[in-house]
């Protein structure tokens, strides 16, 4: 007959052992936060992970296009998302035109700045991230996307 010390170690061992394997996974996340806006541009910071500065730079400005086009950026111009919030469907149903907006980094015609206000901070060699403050001129994007027919012209 088992003890109910022993059983009692053995039930919190299995307690242990079944939330360690039920952890939740982690999610990426968009760190991007609102600076400035005026005259149809938006100043964002946002953080990039990357092995270096320029890899953590692209990235962070990939999170802030991210965060415009399907999520909207709250306290700014451009609160709602601009081309929409399901963002698996809106990138399958435009592959070819986000295909080259990010593969071939066409984004960064959109770009007017983009300065890194932290340096890439590293743990044991491996990169983490860095942030940077980025420029986007809002007109150019949406007059794009417009003229693409990802979106539609405002009150057509």
């Amino acid at each position: 007959m088992i003890s109910y010390k022993k059983l009692s170690s053995l039930l919190f061992a299995i307690l242990v052992v079944s939330s360690v394997g039920c952890s939740k996974k982690t999610l990426p996340t968009s760190e991007v936060n609102f600076i400035s806006g005026n005259s149809g541009t938006i100043t964002m910071r946002a953080i990039g992970n990357g092995q270096k500065e320029q890899d953590g730079i692209s990235d962070a400005e990939r999170n802030a296009f991210n965060v415009i086009l399907f999520r909207g950026l709250p306290e700014s111009e451009q609160k709602t998302a601009l081309v929409g919030t399901n963002e698996a469907e809106e990138l399958a149903k435009n592959k070819s035109y986000f295909d080259k907006f990010y593969s071939q980094m066409r984004y960064k015609t959109f770009v007017m700045s983009s300065i890194p206000v932290s340096i890439l901070s590293k743990q044991n060699g491996v990169s983490k991230s860095l942030a940077v403050d980025i420029k986007i001129n809002l007109v150019a994007l949406r007059k794009d996307l417009e003229q693409n027919n990802i979106i539609r012209k405002f009150g057509f």
